[in-house]
C-alpha cells in the first residue's frame, strides 16, 4: 500500500463528502444529522465542497492511496492568503455581517430535511464565535474538518494532515488553530502535536434539541517555532 500526500481537485469531492458522511458518527453529530443516509449526506456536501477549492483560501489535503486511487484521509484548511494590490477593499464589518446572514441562510437551506437544523445552525453560530474570540484578526492556519476512512486509521495519517500546516504557519511566524469536542479521544494527539487550549464554548441544554446533557468544544491553538 502506497500512501502519498497531495492536495485535493474538484473531481475528489465526492470522495471527501463520502469520508466526512462516513466519519460523522459522535452522538452529537447523530443528534445534528439523526437518521439521514449517508450517501445522502454526502451528496449534500460535495458541491459544497466542488465550490470551496475554487478559493484560494480554501485547501484539501489528502492521503491518497497509489494503488487503488482511495482517498485514505483528508483534512480541509482554510489557509491566509496574502494580500494584493488589485484586490477589492475589505469589506466592512456590517457588509460583512450582512453577507454572512445571507451565506447562512443558504447554508440551511441546503441541509438534509430530516437534520436537526437548529441544532446544527446553533452549533456553527458558535464554534465561529469561538474561533473569532480566540484568533482576533490573526492571520492563521485553521483546520475546519478531519476524517480518515475505518480501513486506515491507526497509521499516523491525521498527524501527517495536521504537520502539513506547520511548515507554512512556522515560515509565517503564524498560528494554527483548530477547535474539537472536550470528549474527543484525538484531544490528546493535538495536545501531543504542541497545540494548547485557548478556549470553549457549551451548549448547556440539549433537551431543547432532543438530546440529553450538554456540548463542550473547545479551542487549540498552535503557536509558530
Amino acid at each position: 500500500m502506497s500512501l502519498e500526500l497531495l492536495e485535493a481537485v474538484p473531481a475528489d469531492s465526492e470522495a471527501i463528502a463520502c469520508l466526512f458522511a462516513l466519519s460523522w458518527t459522535s452522538p452529537f453529530t447523530r443528534l445534528q444529522f439523526g437518521n439521514v443516509d449517508t450517501d445522502e449526506l454526502a451528496r449534500s456536501m460535495a458541491p459544497r465542497i466542488a465550490d470551496h477549492m475554487k478559493k484560494s483560501a480554501m485547501k484539501f489535503i489528502v492521503m491518497k492511496d497509489q494503488e487503488s486511487g482511495e482517498i485514505a484521509s483528508v483534512a480541509q484548511w482554510s489557509v491566509p492568503v496574502d494580500d494584493h494590490p488589485n484586490e477589492p477593499e475589505k469589506e466592512t464589518p456590517e457588509d460583512e455581517a450582512e453577507r454572512q446572514e445571507l451565506e447562512d441562510e443558504a447554508y440551511r437551506k441546503k441541509l438534509p430535511e430530516n437534520s436537526n437544523k437548529d441544532l446544527i445552525m446553533r452549533f456553527t453560530l458558535g464554534t465561529r464565535k469561538l474561533r473569532e474570540d480566540a484568533l482576533g484578526e490573526r492571520k492563521r492556519y485553521l483546520l475546519e474538518n478531519l476524517a480518515t476512512h475505518p480501513s486506515y486509521r491507526g497509521q499516523g495519517l491525521a498527524s501527517k494532515l495536521i504537520e502539513w500546516s506547520f511548515i507554512g504557519a512556522d515560515e509565517k511566524g503564524i498560528v494554527v488553530y483548530l477547535d474539537t469536542a472536550l470528549d474527543n479521544k484525538a484531544l490528546q494527539l493535538y495536545k501531543k502535536l504542541g497545540f494548547k487550549e485557548v478556549g470553549s464554548t457549551t451548549i448547556e441544554d440539549l433537551s431543547i434539541y432532543g438530546g440529553e446533557g450538554s456540548e463542550t468544544h473547545v479551542a487549540l491553538i498552535r503557536y509558530p517555532k
